[in-house]
């Protein structure tokens, strides 16, 4: 792999860290771990401002190049290839687990859920089914011509701002981050289609100042003018943006930095395998907390935390070296191609 696209698998890593936390916190706490509430609030809502905007837009990066390549209908079957194959398996696996281990899930699940989960995502799988709708409404725009971009524009700005409030298709996921794909394809588009854009780095201080802005700005708009809150509810969307336009930057300069230093190599890992991480973590970094309590009496939740963030960076990706191993990687692909929630590279 070329140094000019490490700092996407970084960022992405970086990325997927913060999913494995938040989602581990979230239920940890609602789960009853002597979680602070008022940490929890905070980080819940710092964590939820940007990340999966930063995988919205590091798949809006590849979109444009992956069309022109492929044609708009080979793009289309392979997003529905790696995308809905593996969101199908894991929902029904996963929500099947949480039916059966009901009292042992904050959430539970049901049959009619269940059966439910073509149409109306389960869990943290709703961002797999939103990021499919995102590259279907991209691949229709581009037939359109040359202003293409312009309806593409106008349509995620008027999302973004009055969003579909229904998790029916994963509706208000796409409302909310179709914006920050967009932005991914007009900065890819921006610096042209010949790889320069990967060659484009944030300086080490901007990234700083990028950082210090965010935590202060972060902690000033939730501890002194709104109530913390997620805001992917599309309650405050002038704060979303705000503060999702210091993350993303932030991230991105982080992951350049450590790429082009060739520090933190295990970031480059995990965000190779970042797909294969979303799809398992939260059996992995649940089955964590379940054995801690019941088997080791284990109450502590910064213990609960790292043991189980732990297990769901890696436990995914041992499976699916096994998978590999066995020659039956069926779990995740029913073809063999690289890895990576965003796609090619």
């Amino acid at each position: 792999m070329t140094q000019r696209t490490d700092w996407v698998d970084y960022a992405k890593g970086i990325g997927i860290i913060l999913v494995v936390y938040g989602h581990l916190l979230s239920s940890g706490f609602h789960a009853g771990l002597a979680v602070p509430e008022h940490f929890f609030l905070l980080s819940d809502s710092l964590v939820y401002s940007f990340h999966m905007p930063l995988f919205f837009f590091l798949a809006g990066l590849f979109a444009g190049q992956s069309c022109r390549n492929r044609g708009v209908k080979a793009f289309l079957v392979n997003k529905l290839e790696i995308i809905a194959y593996p969101y199908l398996i894991w929902s029904f696996f996963q929500a099947s687990v949480e039916l059966a281990f009901a009292s042992q899930s904050f959430r539970g699940a049901t049959y009619g859920q269940l059966l439910a989960i073509p149409y109306l995502p389960w869990s943290q799988f709703w961002f797999l089914y939103a990021l499919l709708a995102m590259y279907v409404a991209f691949g229709m725009f581009s037939l359109l011509g040359k202003y293409f971009h312009v309806f593409l524009c106008i349509t995620a700005a008027i999302l973004f701002l009055w969003p579909i409030n229904s998790e029916v298709m994963a509706m208000h996921g796409f409302s909310t981050g179709f914006l920050f794909f967009v932005i991914g394809v007009l900065a890819k588009e921006f610096f042209g289609t010949s790889g320069k854009m990967m060659q484009k780095t944030i300086p080490p201080v901007i990234t700083l100042v990028f950082l210090f802005i965010f935590a202060g700005s972060g902690w000033y708009i939730f501890e002194r003018v709104i109530a913390p809150t997620r805001l992917t509810d599309g309650s405050h969307p002038f704060y979303f943006l705000y503060l999702a336009g210091l993350g993303i930057p932030m991230c991105v300069g982080l992951a350049q930095y450590l790429a082009a230093k060739k520090w933190c190599g295990m970031l480059r890992i995990l965000g190779r395998y970042s797909l294969q991480i979303y799809l398992v973590h939260m059996l992995a970094g649940v089955g964590a907390r379940i054995i801690l309590l019941n088997i080791f009496q284990v109450n502590n939740p910064l213990v609960h935390m790292i043991v189980g963030v732990g297990a769901g960076l890696t436990v995914p990706i041992f499976l699916y070296r096994v998978t590999l191993k066995m020659n039956f990687p069926y779990l995740f692909t029913w073809r063999l191609r690289a890895t990576g929630i965003e796609g090619e590279q």
